[in-house]
């Protein structure tokens, strides 16, 4: 089983974050968001193709300098071709079945099961689907009977058909290549998804937690998502013998402070505070965090 991430974007949204590295680069508390997916993956997937434009270099270097127990090829689009011509530049390596992730999304989907369920329906492909409160900024999905009837592109204020949204992974038959066109920019999302309702397309929900992590905004609640999942730590090495600290945080190991506080805002919300930092690099993550009366120095760095 193959696993597609499409990677290429310019990652406007995210800048200043993605102004010298990919956006599936960019660090999600103590990881580059890719990671995430690649620890997620299980024994049913034996290959991983990252199909990039932007950055393509420094994506290549990362994967020939980390080893993640899978074979990762990383595949350059010489130009931009929009999510679904980024499948179709791959499709020389793809044999069979094969799932496509969005690189700019964490979540707990479990590939095996997301394979199982599109295997029976046996359509030409499954989009995963999930529940948020606002979908106006998503691409939004109409469902009768486990198959979805249609889509709306980031639909206005009360004009969505549900609240169901593209997760952003999906399994196809190698039949989905036909449906897109060979050498320009395609979207899978406003292009090719429509013409596949008819041959069958299929909705698959699941449990656990999900976030996009494409802009701003969404970027800053992955983290608090993964912290609230319990991906918070504080490093053995980190000083924080000057104050106290509530959870869900996670503190570097170059973390070090004379006096530092940190005061819960609400429920999803934290700062912390710093008045005088050691030399050492310091790094902290929280759902959000306030920093005064610091000086940088060329050797440190914020992002977030």
């Amino acid at each position: 089983m193959q696993l597609v991430v499409i990677a290429g974007g310019f990652g406007t949204r995210l800048r200043p974050l993605t102004l010298n590295r990919p956006k599936a680069l960019v660090p999600l508390v103590d990881r580059p968001q890719i990671v995430y997916t690649l620890d997620s993956l299980p024994a049913i997937c034996d290959e991983v193709i990252i199909a990039v434009n932007y950055g393509f270099e420094a994506m290549r270097e990362f994967f020939r300098a980390h080893e993640f127990g899978i074979d990762v090829r990383v595949v350059e689009e010489v130009k931009p071709l929009g999510t679904a011509g980024a499948i179709k530049n791959i499709q020389q390596h793809v044999h069979g079945t094969f799932a496509v992730y969005n690189g700019d999304v964490v979540d707990t989907i479990e590939l095996d099961r997301f394979v199982e369920a599109h295997q029976k329906r046996r359509g030409i492909g499954t989009i995963a689907v999930w529940p948020v409160d606002d979908p106006s900024a998503f691409g939004v999905v109409a469902i009768e009977d486990g198959r979805i009837t249609r889509f709306v592109e980031k639909p206005r204020a009360g004009e969505a058909p549900s609240n169901l949204v593209n997760a952003g992974r999906y399994v196809f038959e190698p039949m989905v290549f036909d449906f897109i066109e060979e050498g320009r920019a395609v979207s899978l999302e406003r292009e090719v998804f429509p013409r596949l309702v008819e041959r069958g397309l299929s909705a698959y929900r699941y449990d656990g937690y999900w976030s996009d992590a494409g802009t701003l905004p969404s970027y800053l609640n992955a983290q608090r998502v993964l912290l609230d999942a319990g991906r918070g730590k504080i490093a053995p090495e980190a000083d924080v013998t000057a104050g106290s600290l509530r959870p869900p945080v996670y503190v570097g190991p170059s973390w070090k402070a004379s006096a530092w506080t940190t005061r819960r805002k609400s429920p999803r919300q934290s700062w912390a505070r710093a008045p005088r930092l050691g030399k050492e690099p310091t790094c902290a993550t929280a759902s959000w965090a306030m920093v005064s009366r610091c000086r940088p120095t060329r050797r440190s760095s914020t992002t977030g």
